[in-house]
């Protein structure tokens, strides 16, 4: 296996000019300030509902350019041009001639990589920015990469959340530092910040167990028949699900089980979750 993944469904978008920053900041649910060659800013891009588009990764190279790890990087980029108006800013998707992806150690970083630590968790692998290269056992590398991830109980928002279905908030965003609720205004503000003001945040991603394979995406999880939450990403022992914390809690407190299909499961929230009363 090699000691570097290179993530199959991400990409690089360059986002360059004298307006770049603003550009962003007005978008972007924390300011790119914090970015540097060597430092990067996790944000997203909502909906103008607040609902989830995109989970982004921002390092800045150079003054005034800001390298975007993103999944999906031809529809972010074009969705960001829509927004760009008379700005003076160049967007560039780079992603045949870069990849992006994570590293065990600085001495398995591919040739002339840019890294910096995942903001989401001190103990998940550095990322990368790198031109590409060929390599070998993707498949196995991205599986280790992945049971790394789902032990953690950290989500990746781009597989884990529904687009323009669910709410970042129900993603841990809060937890792992990717909203900035003193920052100016941004598109999907307003019911992000009402969110989080009002706790009304009843659902989250939350790290399952259980026996053997994963469940399959969506799977309903049920309490006596009752829907309790909908599994999302999961590798052998565990994984992630969209839980309705007020539902699960009371099916728990009655005694009954949680089951996703034939497969019982058990709500294992990491310690830094922070997990709805």
């Amino acid at each position: 296996m090699a000691d570097f993944v290179s993530f199959p469904k991400r990409g690089l978008v360059c986002v360059s000019g004298p307006d770049a920053a603003t550009l962003l900041d007005g978008l972007l649910t924390h300011n790119v300030a914090g970015a540097g060659p060597g430092a990067c800013v996790y944000t997203a891009m909502l909906t103008p509902q607040g609902k989830f588009l995109f989970e982004l990764f921002i390092i800045a190279p150079e003054t005034g350019t800001y390298w975007i790890d993103v999944s999906d990087p031809a529809s972010f980029a074009k969705r960001l041009s829509l927004y760009r108006l008379r700005s003076k800013v160049t967007i560039e998707d780079k992603s045949e001639a870069y990849m992006v992806g994570a590293a065990w150690s600085a001495e398995a970083l591919p040739p002339h990589a840019i890294h910096y630590p995942d903001p989401r968790h001190s103990e998940l692998p550095q990322r990368f920015i790198a031109p590409r290269v060929e390599l070998q056992d993707e498949a196995a590398a991205f599986a280790a990469y992945e049971q790394t991830r789902l032990g953690l109980g950290v989500p990746d928002l781009a597989v884990d959340l529904l687009v323009e279905k669910d709410f970042i908030l129900e993603g841990l965003m809060d937890e792992m530092g990717g909203v900035d609720f003193h920052k100016g205004c941004y598109v999907g503000q307003e019911m992000t910040s009402r969110m989080k003001r009002r706790t009304t945040v009843k659902t989250k991603l939350c790290r399952i167990r259980y026996e053997g394979a994963a469940p399959a995406f969506e799977t309903p999880i049920l309490a006596d028949g009752w829907e309790v939450g909908r599994m999302r990403t999961g590798g052998p022992g565990h994984g992630l699900a969209l839980i309705r914390f007020d539902r699960a809690q009371k099916a728990i407190n009655d005694g009954q089980e949680l089951r996703a299909g034939d497969q019982p499961i058990q709500l294992d929230p990491p310690s830094w979750m922070q997990v709805p009363s």
